[in-house]
């Protein structure tokens, strides 16, 4: 019984002890794990990641594994058994290098892990990622500028490096917003990352010139990269700079009948190949393109008011930019062409001398006012007349007789330089009695003396056969030439003064060439073409001396023949310019242009109609009076104005034979200056 006690005894401390052993055993291997440590540094400028392994026995661990780990997914990239000596491990550590190129230049963020038999230790972050968070691109320069800056700005702390390892370099590239990225094209040349400077300045036109909107992109490049990484974008935009638009208008400009369109301050990030002003009209239509010529830095054209049609019309003016790949865009400018025409102001001021002054200022027609007439209408309706008007001072001006009181409207036309009739402007206006001025007989002086004169609307009467109610061969009067004037004013017995106080009317005549003469008392010669001074009467050698048609011989010898001669002594008489023959179409034009000047042989010269009515109405023995006279002062009718006609023209325009239809339509084709009707009416004189 002891034997066994004593064996069991031993069985238990046998069994103690092994349990003991046992335990130190397994403190042994914790104490070991828990030893090793692990860490891990990333210098991110070399491209270079530094892991530590501490508390390694070489005598008892032979090796250990490292393994690098993406951190986004996990994979494994590297996995590295590492046989560890007395030679690479030091006191227990061992240090050892994880390279960009070891992780296949993958740019990316990884953890670091040590395994040391079962145990799996975490290193560290091996960070060799592109911190694209903290890069974004800046561009500057406005959307009508050819050239932009473009940046690349950093948030990275100071001393800190946005992309691991050496040699990368960014780039810029844009392409068209609408197209593919694919079509991108390199606008920004390479620059180191880690440079001071990420900035350029480039032209735009080298990835496109077309408008829009951009793209622009900075690109990471490595040579050991298989492709380059975008690390920002942003949106740029192109439009050209349209500038400003004008019409322009001068002096110069307007007698050529065209305005000036200029285009300055256009800028375009492209050639310019053509630009062009489209012109519109009121109701939006193109009626004109014109192309621009460059002036300095203008673009500039020409316009003539032909090309628009001569129409008068509000125009917009717009501009066209092509470029030299022949796209065409409209610029944003307009400006309108103002080719209206403009009435101005019109006066009318009535005065009380039976006559009113029109008068119109600040009138413009496109091309230059040609001219200006005045036509007035009585009572809106019945038309009065039309009257040229005068350019004095930028201003129109006509003065208008008043035929009689009542309500008159005036109407402004301007013409055209090319002949288009264009109301400017009207006005009514009224007459009343007061502005009718002098009225029927009046006394009034001329040159000292006092006559009789007779007014209708203030205008004094210079013809008073029909005031007078003359009657053909009666009637007292007295008959004066003013040989220096060449003027015949024909008096009449006032019975009220007992004077020739009354001037019946006044005509312009002819007198003898010659100014002096020898031929002695009388000055009558039968070869002088002197006028005598004197005192005579009609049919002075007591006959009575008068002839519808005289044949009369020309100091040269030749025959002419004069229409209603009446005698005034020797060889002198009144008549009609003399004709190369016996019908009303021989008359020598040259000799007619000279009535109112010295042309005669001796003889009064005159027109048909004057020569008729003093062979009409002066009775025979009426007294003449032919004195030398002033020619400043050719009497109390003045001297009435005179017809001139062209080398075309053989007949003379106041003789009654000559049709009336005829007249008008020579003098509506200025081959004569003025005419009398048949009725004694003048025109245009």
């Amino acid at each position: 019984m002891r034997v066994k006690k004593s064996s069991n005894w031993k069985y238990v401390v046998m069994m103690m002890l092994a349990m003991v052993l046992s335990c130190s055993a397994m403190t042994a291997v914790t104490q070991a794990a828990t030893t090793h440590t692990a860490s891990a540094t990333t210098d991110r400028k070399d491209g270079v990641c530094t892991y530590t392994v501490k508390g390694l026995d070489p005598s008892r661990e032979s090796e250990f594994t490292m393994e690098l780990r993406r951190s986004d997914n996990k994979q494994t990239m590297i996995k590295k058994q590492i046989r560890i000596s007395e030679d690479n491990c030091v006191n227990g550590t061992y240090e050892g290098n994880i390279t960009l190129a070891d992780a296949k230049y993958i740019c990316t963020s990884y953890s670091v892990h040590i395994l040391v038999g079962t145990e799996d230790i975490k290193a560290g972050v091996c960070d060799f990622s592109i911190h694209r968070s903290r890069m974004r691109m800046l561009i500057t320069g406005k959307s009508t500028d050819s050239a932009r800056t473009f940046q690349l700005v950093s948030t990275e702390p100071e001393g800190g490096v946005l992309a691991p390892g050496s040699g990368n370099k960014v780039k810029v590239y844009a392409w068209q917003k609408n197209k593919s990225e694919s079509t991108a094209k390199e606008i920004g040349g390479a620059k180191n990352l880690a440079g001071s400077s990420l900035k350029w300045t480039e032209k735009i036109s080298k990835a496109g010139s077309a408008y829009g909107t951009w793209c622009a992109k900075i690109v990471l490049e490595n040579e050991n990269w298989s492709q380059g990484i975008t690390v920002a974008q942003s949106e740029y935009k192109v439009e050209p700079l349209s500038g400003t638009l004008t019409v322009q208008k001068s002096a110069s400009l307007e007698k050529k009948k065209s305005f000036k369109i200029v285009l300055s301050g256009f800028q375009s990030v492209s050639d310019v190949k053509q630009i062009s002003f489209p012109i519109y009209n009121s109701a939006g239509k193109k009626v004109y393109t014109a192309k621009a010529s460059k002036s300095g830095k203008k673009y500039v054209a020409t316009v003539k008011l032909k090309k628009l049609k001569n129409k008068l019309g509000l125009y917009t003016v717009k501009a066209v930019y092509k470029n030299t790949g022949n796209v065409s865009r409209m610029l944003t400018c307009t400006a309108l062409a103002d080719e209206r025409a403009k009435g101005g102001k019109f006066k009318i001021k009535v005065r009380k001398d039976a006559s009113s002054k029109f008068t119109l200022s600040g009138a413009y027609l496109p091309g230059n006012i040609k001219k200006v007439t005045f036509v007035v209408y009585k009572n809106g309706k019945k038309k009065q007349g039309t009257y040229k008007a005068v350019l004095t001072s930028k201003k129109y001006s006509a003065v208008v007789k008043s035929k009689s009181t009542g309500k008159y409207v005036a109407y402004a036309y301007g013409y055209t330089a090319w002949g288009k009739k264009i109301l400017l402007n009207k006005k009514s206006y009224s007459i009343g009695k007061k502005h009718m001025g002098k009225q029927g007989w009046r006394y009034e002086k001329y040159n000292g003396k006092t006559y009789k004169f007779y007014y209708i609307n203030n205008e004094r009467q210079t013809n008073l056969t029909k005031i007078l109610k003359l009657k053909k061969g009666s009637g007292r009067y007295t008959i004066e030439l003013n040989r220096a004037a060449g003027v015949v004013t024909v008096y009449m017995y006032d019975t009220k003064t007992k004077s020739y106080d009354i001037p019946v009317q006044a005509f312009s005549v002819s007198v003898g060439r010659d100014v002096s003469t020898n031929a002695g008392p009388g000055a009558l010669a039968l070869h002088s073409s002197y006028t005598p001074l004197g005192n005579f009467s009609v049919c002075s050698n007591g006959q009575a001396v008068r002839y519808t048609l005289k044949p009369m011989h020309e100091p040269d010898g030749s025959t002419v023949y004069a229409r209603w001669a009446v005698h005034i002594v020797g060889n002198v008489y009144f008549h009609a310019i003399a004709v190369g023959g016996q019908s009303h179409y021989s008359l020598n034009p040259n000799t007619y242009n000279r009535l109112g000047s010295p042309a005669s042989a001796g003889c009064i010269r005159m027109t048909v109609a004057d020569a008729k009515w003093l062979y009409d109405y002066v009775p025979t023995g009426t007294p003449i009076k032919i004195k030398q006279g002033n020619s400043k002062k050719p009497g109390p009718l003045g001297k009435p104005a005179t017809i001139k006609v062209t080398g075309s023209i053989h007949y003379d325009p106041t003789d009654p034979e000559v049709p009336n239809s005829r007249k008008k339509a020579d003098y509506k084709a200025n081959r004569i200056s003025g005419y009398m009707t048949k009725s004694g009416k003048k025109v245009g004189y």
